[in-house]
């Protein structure tokens, strides 16, 4: 029997409490939907997939959350561990087993988004420093950067992904077109209801030459 070293954690909170903390209340189901197929692409890979959501977090910070919930697949036995939130809907399971491998031959791996975060961490248990990692500025915009310099800090080679968009607040959903609306047809049902409360936000997502200018303080949500 094959020991399995390497596991996928899902890092994401409930869709009551999600929707919440990004001003998206009434996108409740679209945020589960999101969940659940953020879910769903990661068990294609074919690796133990862990989801801890605000029930199994321990800890005061962001940044301690996140390590804890780590720390508790390394001290499974998992050597290689991708983490990832449920924000991302454009994220592949091609892309996440890329992922997978490229942590396993050795290499940190993130993938960045366009405001300074990151959707994808992935680190193996030789890199992991606890203390280092808890402090770094999670849910700031300068979070992708001072990972890069952390990974050098610990001993590690990095591998960046391309960037994607990651859902963070209302405004968002304005900018996210899935490339595959078949595939994405439920959660496009779901993101338009949402946004049904929203007229001036659906009108945009419905028509990409729609002109709108808004002013939005920065938000960065869950995972990072």
């Amino acid at each position: 029997m094959t020991i399995q070293t390497s596991a996928i954690l899902l890092f994401a909170r409930s869709a009551h409490l999600d929707a919440r903390d990004k001003g998206m209340c009434g996108g409740e189901r679209f945020i589960a939907e999101l969940t659940a197929q953020t879910k769903l692409k990661a068990r294609r890979v074919g690796l133990p997939v862990f989801h801890i959501d605000e029930k199994s977090q321990t800890g005061t910070t962001f940044g301690e959350r996140l390590g804890n919930a780590m720390k508790s697949i390394y001290d499974q036995g998992i050597e290689h561990l991708l983490v990832i939130g449920n924000d991302s809907p454009d994220l592949r399971t091609k892309s996440l087993q890329g992922a997978v491998e490229l942590l396993e031959e050795g290499k940190t791996v993130f993938g960045p988004t366009a405001d300074g975060g990151t959707y994808l961490i992935g680190i193996n248990r030789e890199h992991f420093d606890f203390e280092s990692f808890i402090l770094l500025p999670w849910q700031e915009k300068n979070l992708f950067e001072a990972l890069l310099y952390w990974t050098l800090s610990v001993g590690g080679r990095c591998e960046v992904l391309p960037s994607l968009l990651d859902l963070d607040a209302p405004e968002d959903c304005q900018n996210w077109r899935s490339p595959s609306r078949f595939i994405a047809s439920r959660m496009c049902q779901l993101l338009l209801s949402f946004l049904s409360v929203r007229p001036i936000l659906r009108r945009v997502w419905e028509n990409p030459d729609f002109d709108l200018h808004v002013s939005v303080p920065f938000n960065k949500g869950s995972p990072y």
